[in-house]
This record gives C-alpha cells, structure tokens and sequence, in this order.
C-alpha cells in the first residue's frame, strides 16, 4: 500500500546567501502578493459593465493594511478557543507571538471586519469592494494552503490511500510524525478554495442568477427603484457584495467538510472547533443573504 502514497524529498528551506527561508514563507508571500496584483486588476475593470467609476488603487493599500489587526486579533483569538485547556492553563502564552499563530478562520473574518470598516471610513463603495475581493481572497486561500505543503505543514490524519503524501529526509518539517503517509489536508483546502474561482465566475457571468430571488439580482423593482434614482445597474448581475459572500461560503463548506480529516480533536459531537466556528461564520453570512434579499434598496454608489 505504500507504493501508492506520495512522498516528498527535498530540502524545506533555501539558503540565499547568508539567509535561509522556507519554501513555505516564500509560497505564502508570493500568494498574498497575486491576490493584491488580482484585486488590482479587477479593481481597474470594476466599473466596466455597470458605468460607475473605477475603484482607486490607492484604496486598495489602505484597505489590505486596515486588515491586517483585524486579521492578527480575531485570528489570534480563534486560535486561543482551538487550544483552549493549554492557554487557560498557561494565560501569559496567549499574548506571547512567538508560541502558536494564528486561525486562518479568525484572520480572514477579522480582516474582512477591519478592511470593511476602513472602507466606510474612506467613504469608497464597500460591497464594489467586498466583489473585488472574491476572487482575491480565494487565490490567497487556495496557494496558500498549497504552499504549505513545501513545508510539509498542515497534514491530516494517518490514512494510506492513493493520495495519501508523507515527507521523508531530515527536513525539519512542520507537521509531527511527517513520515507517517496523511491525508494532503492542506492540498484538499487549497485545491478546494481555487475551484472556488470557478464558481465565483459562474456567478459573476450570469448564467446560474434566474433562479435567484429577485432582490439578490440586480433586477425588477430592486433595479428600477434605482434607476429612477439615476444610479446605474448592470441588469441580471448579482447585487454588489454578493460575490464575496458567495466566494466565503464556498470556503466555509469545503473547510467544514475537509476538518473532518484533521488531527484537531473533536470538541463538539464529531466536529473540532475550527469546524464549529466555520458553521456559525457560515450561518451569519447566510443570514446576510437573507437579509440583503428583503432589505429596501439603497444607492450602489454609498456602498
């Protein structure tokens, strides 16, 4: 059976003259520089279709240094509930950067939360933003996760299948017990975030929308309303901002669903925390949906 599993042999870090890095900080890096260069390029195209304004680019360095606390903060306090017993035990660690990190489950809504409240401040179309953002955060997601694997980080439980990956050589590697053939979590998350784009396309160009609720589209007395306000409307598009809730919820799903091959203990039922923590993000962002389906319409250019 062990013929079947992937191994991975190659030194996890690269010496650049005097310096060595991981392959896995230069993966990382190199994700979340494409996700601002994506974000950049839709925000140019952005009013293309709708006849707004283009979003400014000077924005969008405001808004990814606005989500950086509240990506450090809430991302350090969902990873505090994740180690909970070790942390009421040893309180002084939660505040210590260099013990444990941070939960990419709390990062991404924290900096959701702070980017957004940047965006209010800067007076600059949040939802148009939020949109912008879809594709973006599922490039970061998805190589990021990926990158992982060059440091042989995020591996799941022991299993023996097809794809099952182990890490040989001397490493170091991340993951305890690296030799031992794992699910590829990490490749499952990432693979699963990318396909996300696809789905997010899908939305964006139309095709799937007649089977949305009126309101969600931007049609019928939503549309007209605004019309007659003299706002712009790309008619049979999603509303703005539906496109990163879409793009969130499609992440939460394959989170909850690629947890279940975590080492993570269960802490509720068969669920560990991480996953019960997406489920709930998941039914506030439904919740949003809803709301936004049956709530009065409101100019496209405030936000």
């Amino acid at each position: 059976m062990l013929l079947a599993v992937i191994t991975f042999r190659f030194d996890p870090v690269v010496h650049l003259g005097g310096l060595a890095i991981r392959w896995q900080t230069l993966g990382l890096a190199g994700s979340i520089l494409l996700a601002l260069l994506v974000a950049a390029w839709f925000a140019r195209r952005s009013g293309r279709r709708t006849g707004l304004e283009p979003l400014r680019l000077d924005d969008l360095l405001y808004l990814t240094v606005a989500a950086i606390p509240g990506a450090v903060i809430l991302g350090r306090l969902a990873y505090g509930l994740d180690y909970v017993d070790y942390y009421r035990s040893h309180p002084g660690a939660f505040l210590d950067p260099s013990q444990g990190g941070l939960s990419l489950l709390g990062a991404v809504v924290g900096g959701t939360i702070t980017a957004a409240y940047m965006a209010a401040l800067l007076e600059t179309p949040v939802r148009r933003w939020a949109d912008v953002a879809s594709t973006a955060l599922l490039v970061a997601i998805g190589l990021g996760e990926l990158s992982l694997v060059l440091g042989g980080a995020g591996q799941g439980l022991p299993w023996t299948g097809s794809v099952a990956t182990r890490y040989a050589g001397p490493g170091p590697w991340i993951s305890l017990a690296p030799g031992v053939p794992s699910y590829p979590s990490q490749a499952m998350q990432g693979i699963w975030a990318l396909a996300g784009i696809i789905f997010v396309f899908v939305l964006h160009a139309g095709p799937v929308l007649g089977h949305l609720p009126g309101a969600v589209r931007q049609s019928g007395a939503w549309a007209d309303e605004l019309e007659e306000q003299g706002e712009p409307v790309a008619r049979g598009r999603l509303r703005f901002g539906y496109l990163y809730l879409a793009a969130l919820a499609w992440w939460l799903v394959g989170r909850i669903a690629v947890g279940f091959t975590w080492r993570d203990p269960a802490t509720v039922g068969p669920l560990n925390t991480e996953q019960v923590m997406a489920i709930v993000v998941l039914a506030v962002v439904l919740l949003m949906v809803i709301v936004g389906a049956v709530r009065p319409p409101r100019p496209a250019n405030r936000s």
